[in-house]
């Protein structure tokens, strides 16, 4: 604890606060008594007052997955959770992820203050006393220990900053100092077409400013850091998948391999969404993803992610296999559409989507947790004993289709044509990249790295090789 914060001592040991998720809440208000029979029929009479259905924003009559946060003697933190129950409520909800992270953050942060006995309702005139300041230089603190990176606390002070600007319009609440200060800044990117743009953003002075870190050329940032693996790697990753004969592993992987669709993607795919090999007509089978359909995409964007008809062919293959069959009589179907196309021996999806309504209900939410657990215990102790061993994560996968695709969509053309913007649109396209700087961070680490990487069309044809020996049964 800063000593120049709060001069109180900090109390050792204490009770916490914390944070339970609900699996279901029933929405209602309460209402005084009218005449209209109508109403009365659907509601339940409580005292003086009559408890009415009501439904959210986004026109629910429940939610699911919400946190609540409880004070140390088990009681429930009103204000903070009627913050996250009115995140949940809104037209747009976050995703229960989200409400979570954020749950962490201000039960962090209402830990912090109780430990210190700081009031978070105060505001003394005292900038470095009041409660979101003593937050941030806590969190200083943490940095500077090497406890905590500069991202996850800055997210924590978003979270409570947003909790702050809820109470002044929700409640009856007035601090007397500010506990920020609004900052604008202006931010330059390159637009879906790869022009320079700019715009305003609005940011606060407890925001904890880093120096921009450089890129080495060693990752690609896109959606986090992305390590592309090599040519050599990636057929050593694909014997070594085959050696381990784990059917859904493979399958899976060879999704994310030719596709570039992220796991989240791959995992909630269908079966409606595998095409009866005779009925395709050429060497691609398309599959949209995102808002409005079954399948889970990033930020919910709405895109087509494309996988060789071979591909399709071997997973149709799968789906009707006693293997699978086996998987599906012990699942339960999907409230939001057909049946996981990959689903643990247990008959769980590896990952349950985001809509689907059995998220939660008496059991964990599988959020990859056994895709994760196949790494660690299997596939990377596999690696590890290669003459040449690497760092396996499913995200790169993304990295490599990128990589490959590009090599193959260039290869040849000149720097600077339309031939080769066009080829640079294509990749960007089906990436699902929103602007054209992304894409081109792909063509700059291609150009920084001495490594090697096949044409697309090329691996493929090697997947398929291998691929079309295993038994899938």
């Amino acid at each position: 604890m800063p000593v120049a914060v709060n001069q109180k001592p900090r109390q050792t040991p204490y009770r916490k606060y914390r944070y339970v998720v609900l699996p279901i809440i029933p929405i209602f208000k309460a209402e005084k008594p009218t005449d209209d029979d109508s109403l009365l029929d659907r509601a339940v009479v409580q005292g003086k007052y009559i408890i009415q259905p009501f439904k959210s924003d986004s026109g629910k009559s429940e939610l699911r997955n919400i946190p609540v946060i409880l004070k140390p003697e088990g009681t429930i933190w009103h204000h903070g959770s009627l913050y996250l129950l009115s995140r949940a409520s809104e037209y747009n909800p976050p995703s229960d992820q989200t409400l979570r992270s954020t749950a962490k953050a201000l039960v962090d942060y209402i830990n912090t203050l109780t430990a210190d006995q700081v009031d978070y309702l105060s505001t003394p005139l005292r900038k470095s006393l009041r409660p979101t300041y003593h937050y941030r230089a806590e969190l200083e603190e943490r940095i500077n220990g090497n406890l905590l990176a500069i991202s996850t606390a800055n997210s924590r002070i978003s979270a409570v900053v947003n909790f702050y600007r809820w109470m002044k319009d929700r409640f009856d609440y007035h601090p007397t100092q500010d506990l920020w200060i609004d900052e604008k800044r202006y931010i330059r990117y390159s637009n879906r077409q790869g022009f320079s743009s700019g715009k305003e953003v609005i940011t606060t002075n407890l925001h904890i400013k880093q120096s921009e870190q450089v890129n080495t050329g060693e990752y690609i940032v896109d959606g986090g850091k992305l390590y592309p693996y090599c040519e050599e790697q990636q057929r050593a990753l694909i014997k070594v998948m085959f050696e381990i004969q784990n059917t859904e592993m493979i399958l899976s992987f060879l999704v994310a391999l030719t596709s570039g669709a992220r796991s989240l993607a791959t995992y909630t795919l269908r079966i409606s969404d595998i095409v009866n090999p005779e009925a395709v007509k050429g060497t691609e089978v398309s599959i949209r993803i995102g808002r409005q359909t079954a399948v889970n995409n990033k930020d919910n964007k709405v895109m087509n992610i494309y996988i060789p008809s071979w591909l399709n062919r071997l997973i149709y293959i799968y789906i009707n296999s006693e293997r699978y069959q086996r998987r599906s009589r012990k699942a339960e179907q999907p409230s939001d559409g057909a049946q996981y196309l990959f689903l643990t021996s247990r008959g769980n999806p590896f990952h349950i989507s985001k809509n689907d309504m059995r998220r939660g209900q008496g059991s964990p939410i599988q959020d990859g947790n056994s895709v994760r657990k196949y790494i660690s215990e299997t596939l990377q102790p596999a690696l590890n004993k290669l003459d040449s061993p690497f760092k396996f994560r499913f995200h790169n996968l993304r990295a490599c289709f990128g990589m490959n695709l590009l090599e193959e969509k260039i290869k040849g053309l000149p720097v600077n044509s339309v031939a080769y913007s066009r080829a640079l649109g294509k990749v960007q396209q089906r990436m699902g990249h929103a602007n054209r700087t992304t894409t081109e961070r792909y063509l700059n680490y291609r150009e920084n790295k001495e490594l090697t990487f096949q044409a697309q069309s090329m691996f493929e044809q090697h997947l398929q090789d291998i691929a079309e020996n295993y038994v899938y049964s």
